[in-house]
């Protein structure tokens, strides 16, 4: 049982008064138009008045701000983190461009902060939970990212990050101890006392969210057949492969599809940062055909599955893999598992629910830190992975049907050749 962190304070309100002030951590929120209300002009003026705040009230708070730069001629806007002690002073600072291909010379004077109640508080920004390697069990998380993988997007992501890791998460959005989950999320004030080692409870990382858009194009989908109420089968995405089994206790209303689905390769996550990634899924699908698959369709998360359990092998080195639980509406009788067993360079990762539904999302999503790079435009490491997609593009259904179709109507030409050559003999 870890000792306790005192009290930790979300405040998603703007204001402050000494009513609140029974708190260690306090974290503001991001204004609803940050490029708007924080510009250089001000800047200065806004850290005055927080670090006032943190000294008359005695407690650490936690900022995101941006300012304005010259940066190699040009303008760039630089997002930071600040931390205000209970004196006021700034005594840890976090700064990047918002552009990462920006050459800013704008380090990070500190990326971690120590309290006076003993505890030591990493300090990041939303996108360093998915582009760090993280190993800590105590984070604070101010800033906002624009992810184009839904699930990885915050809030959402925040669940299952902590549940993975099993550490302690504050952020604007709500508080996240471990395993046990989110111990407080609101639009109003959110307080929370946290065990500096995690709770012992375990509490599955459900998230809900509305049906999204997603490129699935590169991914190899497989239909699921709800007929057959207990379905095995392995999805391949070159050489890595995702083990399915599905079961339901009927064969569900007429109408409803789920692809089975499987990705190795890099995707873009967002301004210029392409991550590498390992992904299985089970996905609702709008209709029979892959690419109806990029839309989650409501209407199929009235189905129940009395389990659903998909495995697979990741690299032991260098990754990292999370639970993805993606809902239209809560779970209340569901069973979670999430296990991961090393073996001889692999680890394999095995993710089970039973009685779900409302699903739009549910499967690992698994990193691979060794592809991450930052770009304009997506590139391949060498020809390898050229030759690689070159086979995948080769050999995906579309492909295939089309050579199918060009022998069927190459055969008739042959056959039509064949006669008249014979004719004129």
């Amino acid at each position: 049982m870890g000792c306790l962190i005192n009290t930790v304070i979300v405040f998603l309100l703007v204001g402050l008064t000494k009513s609140s002030t029974n708190v260690d951590i306090l974290v503001l929120p991001i204004p609803e138009d940050i490029s708007r209300s924080i510009q250089t002009d001000n800047f200065d003026e806004t850290v005055k008045v927080i670090s006032g705040l943190a000294k008359d009230n005695k407690i650490y708070i936690v900022s995101h701000l941006r300012e304005k730069v010259r940066c190699q001629e040009k303008t760039e806007t630089i997002r930071s983190n600040l931390v205000f002690d209970r004196q006021g002073s700034v005594i840890s600072i976090y700064r990047k461009p918002l552009d990462p291909t920006a050459t800013c010379n704008v380090t990070a004077t500190e990326t971690t902060f120590v309290t006076d109640f003993g505890v030591t508080f990493g300090l990041l920004m939303p996108e360093d939970l998915v582009l760090r390697n993280l190993q800590g069990k105590n984070y604070v998380v101010a800033g906002e990212w624009g992810s184009e993988i839904p699930a990885l997007a915050a809030p959402q992501f925040f669940k299952s990050w902590a549940f993975t890791t099993n550490a302690n998460l504050v952020t604007s959005s709500g508080i996240f101890s471990g395993k046990a989950g989110e111990t407080g999320h609101g639009t109003g004030l959110v307080v929370a006392e946290l065990k500096k080692d995690g709770e012992d409870s375990i509490s599955a990382p459900f998230t809900t969210t509305s049906p999204y858009t997603e490129d699935l194009s590169q991914y190899i989908i497989r239909p699921l057949d709800l007929a057959s109420q207990n379905v095995r089968k392995t999805v391949c995405h070159g050489q890595f492969c995702c083990q399915f089994h599905v079961k339901t206790s009927g064969p569900g209303p007429q109408g409803l599809y789920f692809g089975l689905a499987a990705f190795e390769g890099v995707r873009h996550y967002g301004c210029g940062q392409h991550i590498g990634t390992q992904e299985c899924a089970l996905l609702p699908c709008v209709g029979s055909l892959k690419s109806s698959c990029d839309i989650g369709s409501i209407n199929n998360t009235n189905i129940i599955f009395d389990e659903i359990s998909i495995t697979a092998n990741f690299k032991p080195e260098e990754s990292a893999q999370f639970p993805i639980i993606l809902l239209t509406d809560t779970l209340p009788n569901s069973q979670f598992r999430f296990d991961s067993k090393h073996g001889n360079n692999t680890n394999q990762v095995t993710v089970k629910l039973y009685d779900g539904q409302n699903l739009l999302n549910f499967g690992i999503y698994g990193r691979d830190f060794s592809k991450d790079y930052v770009g304009k435009a997506v590139i391949y490491d060498n020809n390898d992975g050229l030759t690689y997609k070159i086979y995948e593009y080769i050999n995906s259904d579309e492909v295939l049907e089309f050579c199918d179709y060009v022998w069927i109507r190459l055969r008739v030409l042959i056959f039509v050749v064949s006669i008249y050559v014979l004719e004129m003999m």
